[in-house]
């Protein structure tokens, strides 16, 4: 009688227990953030920071979703059990989920031809006056249609002068046929993140000859981490993470991920606070 009674418990209780013995990943679904290969992550950003944490957190089972950025907020929104990797973090996110921050992620930059970066109107520090740029009638810019470059350039961009010279295209590939017209001489300049230069060029040598200027109204680093849902199952496993990265090596293991993915121009620019930003993360702090 117990025998058989224990037996329907242990199934019972069986699917719970799997349940709080899976974590699963929200992945990016825009290379190179990720670039599974059969349903795994691989060497993208969010795939070489989940890899170090599924090798420091054997005793869960790793599931992995990629999945675009509406459906990846509604489960955080609905409170799943699922955390996002290499998310950007904002004050409206803040709301939505608990944070680990992992990374110092260099700003949207313009892009250009190595031949166009003396004819832009650069502050003192070498960064382009984005105000200036656009009033400017001999110089041509195109930037994809509908996109979010950001908030600050956003705005920028939505005041821009009737007279300003820079054109949307509504081409796809995250924006890597607009690197090769700027390559190609088509445009003058485009704005993209560093990261996705790097990628580009990997595959077109072209694209690689571009260099990234640093844009004067938005210079700052964003932060980028782990979001988890905000409740007490996302609070847990926030703590879990930030112990894991919250070590010497953990905070190497997020920045080797990042720069992997960066331009050597950029890892100099920002070297400061980004190694500030490595001092801090390599102790836990929740």
């Amino acid at each position: 009688m117990c025998r058989l009674a224990c037996a329907l418990l242990t199934a019972l209780l069986a699917p719970a227990a799997q349940a709080r013995d899976t974590m699963t990943w929200l992945m990016p679904d825009i290379p190179p953030a990720s670039m599974p290969v059969d349903g795994k992550p691989t060497t993208g950003i969010a795939d070489q920071i989940v890899l170090y944490l599924s090798a420091h957190w054997p005793a869960v089972e790793h599931r992995f979703i990629y999945a675009n950025p509406k459906r990846t907020w509604l489960m955080v929104e609905r409170g799943e059990r699922a955390c996002v990797v290499a998310a950007l973090r904002n004050a409206e996110r803040d709301k939505l989920a608990y944070f680990v921050n992992t990374n110092l992620v260099p700003p949207l930059q313009l892009v250009a031809q190595e031949n166009t970066v003396p004819r832009l109107p650069l502050n003192a520090h070498g960064e382009v006056d984005m105000e200036k740029l656009l009033a400017d009638p001999a110089l041509r810019g195109i930037i994809v249609e509908r996109r979010s470059y950001g908030a600050a350039v956003d705005l920028l961009l939505a005041k821009r002068p009737a007279t300003s010279r820079l054109e949307t295209t509504s081409v796809g590939d995250y924006g890597r046929n607009v690197l090769k017209l700027v390559s190609h001489g088509r445009a003058d300049y485009t704005l993209d993140y560093d990261y996705a230069l790097q990628y580009a060029s990997r595959t077109e040598p072209d694209i690689g000859a571009l260099k990234t200027v640093p844009i004067a109204q938005n210079n700052k680093p964003m932060l980028g981490g782990i979001a988890c849902p905000r409740n007490a199952w996302g609070m847990a496993t926030v703590k879990r993470i930030d112990q894991i990265v919250g070590t010497a090596e953990g905070a190497a293991a997020m920045i080797k991920a990042q720069n992997s993915w960066h331009t050597q121009a950029s890892q100099q620019r920002y070297a400061v606070q980004i190694n500030e930003f490595q001092r801090q993360r390599a102790k836990p702090t929740h």
